[in-house]
């Protein structure tokens, strides 16, 4: 597939654009990036006089992004139309050009008038001098328009604008500079100022102490902008901050970006990174089956119903960060009416989940949830769930090939491997992590007895039917009982928790379910001696240790990170556990 996008009447390679400030001094410097894969280079920014910048350090890797104080060094408007007319331009270029005065931006676009490029960016994020306080032209609508309008009267070039990510109202600058005539806007330069300090020398490391942060932390405020940006002005977007592979450009098209500008990354990964990056994109719509980039420009706005879209394969998240990934619902395993749905998905992901461990499971513009992990082949992963709240039922009406998000595996699992006979209990709901533990058991050859229960059939049948896929059915004694008498015995578990403890007599207990049902299942538990674990739910709202949410009252212990399981005998220790829980508010609420 061959993507040629058109720019501003320029029939570019691909959609990405060298930002200004890098490798940009010299033409021949530009070319060579243009070479490597670039589809439009931008010069370093040029102003009237020359200019040395500041004193070294000028740039540092912080290890989250680079900060830089360069200073706008550059050889001045006299010297760099001198070198111009000395080559002979084969390649897109935008010359960049900055003023201390209103007055300086119409004089450079003068001099450059009749060097043969088509574009010219005004950045205007340089501290405006007839300002006390030092503050950008970009900040204000008025100097915005005024500067875009006498430039746009002085140039036959396209003028591209370039704001500054630190404006309070870069919407209004914005539209300021579509109204002053801007052929495109230019979002956003790099953010600050900010600091580094070395703590080995305690002084600050660049020569300026202060400077301008960019690199990959910036790419979620970058998206932001170009997609409010999108709704409220019809010219181009280039979006500039933070990209540094395919996903990073993509997301910038589909939030109504036209091209994607690339800075850092050159430093991160080379200036290949602008064919690694278009192979990707081609790769994107390729699998997904479509005809040019131009589709996906402004995609997240068009979308009235989330689809699946397959990734490229290059796309990795940053090592150490939880596996978060959109995966599309393969099958859906129904019981009878009113009964449990099981999920699955197609998921060869790394690590593979431990039996108690949860995922935090993520539908698209409605909400995201824990859910604990019923079956797990190796190939496909499921979620067991029954309509309880509005995401729940949101789960269950979900067709196949829909979007879903995965974050995980979390948690703390079961210690499995410790004892030799298991016995597993579990009700409603609450078997699901019990279901999945009962396989990993049985490939490790410990003996296991699940009892479980339930309102009615529908509320345990789906069980069994896990049980069956997953090959286990016969090496697991399974006893069960229904307040209903419509499967198994008649009752609640702990009607018949003791006597299965002295039938099956097990070494290690699991237990699951509602946490009412699970403080009396303890109080048996502990009657009888028997030690165990228990996967409880408290509310999660990031599932990942962030929030403080689910945090218990005694000590702080986050269910979601050294939970959800915890031993019988932390629980018996816990005075919260079987009386209260939290809601969304962080409000306490009765249990039972």
């Amino acid at each position: 597939m061959s993507d040629h996008p058109s720019f501003l009447g320029i029939e570019c390679r691909n959609r990405s654009i060298l930002a200004s400030g890098i490798l940009g001094v010299t033409l021949s410097s530009l070319k060579r990036v243009y070479d490597a894969g670039a589809g439009i280079v931008t010069s370093k920014s040029i102003g009237t006089e020359r200019r040395k910048g500041h004193r070294a350090p000028v740039v540092y890797d912080w290890g989250y992004g680079l900060i830089n104080s360069v200073g706008l060094s550059n050889p001045g408007i006299d010297e760099f139309v001198a070198r111009f007319d000395s080559i002979k331009i084969t390649f897109p270029l935008i010359v960049s050009i900055f003023g201390h005065r209103i007055e300086d931006f119409s004089s450079l676009a003068e001099k450059l008038e009749s060097l043969d490029f088509p574009l010219l960016e005004l950045n205007l994020s340089c501290p405006n001098v007839l300002d006390e306080f030092g503050t950008p032209f970009s900040f204000s609508e008025d100097l915005t328009e005024q500067i875009t309008r006498n430039v746009k009267d002085r140039t036959s070039k396209k003028v591209i604008v370039k704001l500054s990510p630190n404006a309070p109202n870069v919407n209004e600058v914005a539209q300021a500079s579509a109204r002053a005539g801007a052929d495109a806007l230019c979002v956003m330069n790099t953010l600050g100022p900010g600091m580094v300090i070395h703590t080995q020398a305690a002084v600050p490391v660049l020569g300026n102490r202060v400077g301008g942060i960019s690199g990959g932390a910036l790419l979620p405020l970058t998206v932001k902008k170009v997609y409010d940006l999108y709704g409220s002005v019809s010219i181009p977007l280039i979006g500039t901050g933070g990209v540094s592979d395919a996903d990073g450009a993509l997301q910038l098209l589909m939030a109504g970006a036209h091209m994607y500008g690339v800075g850092s990354a050159v430093y991160s990964r080379g200036i290949e990174v602008f064919k690694e990056i278009e192979e990707g994109i081609e790769e994107f719509l390729h699998k997904n089956r479509l005809e040019s980039s131009g589709e996906l420009i402004g995609l997240a706005h068009r979308q009235k119903k989330p689809r699946f879209y397959s990734a490229p394969l290059g796309f990795k998240r940053p090592a150490g960060s939880i596996p978060f990934t959109v995966v599309p619902l393969a099958e859906v395993l129904e019981t009878d009416e009113g009964g449990v749905k099981t999920l699955l998905f197609d998921w060869k992901c790394l690590p593979p989940p431990v039996a108690g461990q949860f995922f935090m499971l993520w539908i698209p513009d409605v909400d995201q949830k824990p859910f604990s992990v019923s079956y797990y082949d190796g190939e496909r992963i499921g979620f067991s769930v029954v309509e309880r709240g509005t995401f729940s039922t949101a789960l269950c009406c979900l067709d196949e090939g829909h979007p879903l998000g995965l974050l995980g595996p979390l948690g703390k699992g079961f210690d499995l491997e410790s004892h030799k006979n298991y016995l597993l209990v579990g009700g409603g709901i609450g078997i699901a992590p019990l279901l999945f533990s009962a396989v990993q058991l049985v490939e490790l050859g410990r003996r296991v007895t699940l009892l479980a229960g339930g309102r009615d059939l529908p509320a345990l049948g789906w069980a069994g039917n896990l049980l069956e896929r997953s090959g286990i059915r016969t090496r697991v004694e399974l006893f069960t009982c229904t307040e209903d008498g419509s499967c198994g015995r008649r009752g609640v578990i702990t009607d018949f928790l003791k006597e299965v403890i002295e039938k099956a007599h097990p070494d290690c207990a699991l237990l699951c379910g509602p946490e009412l049902f699970m403080a009396k299942a303890l109080d048996v538990f502990r009657q009888s001696r028997l030690s165990g674990e228990a996967s409880i739910e408290r509310m999660m709202k990031c599932g990942i240790g962030i929030c403080g949410s689910c945090c218990l009252d005694e000590n702080g212990d986050r269910v979601c990170l050294e939970g959800p399981v915890f031993s019988f005998d932390y629980l018996y220790e816990t005075e919260e556990f079987g009386r209260y829980r939290r809601d969304e508010s962080g409000g306490v609420e009765g249990i039972g």
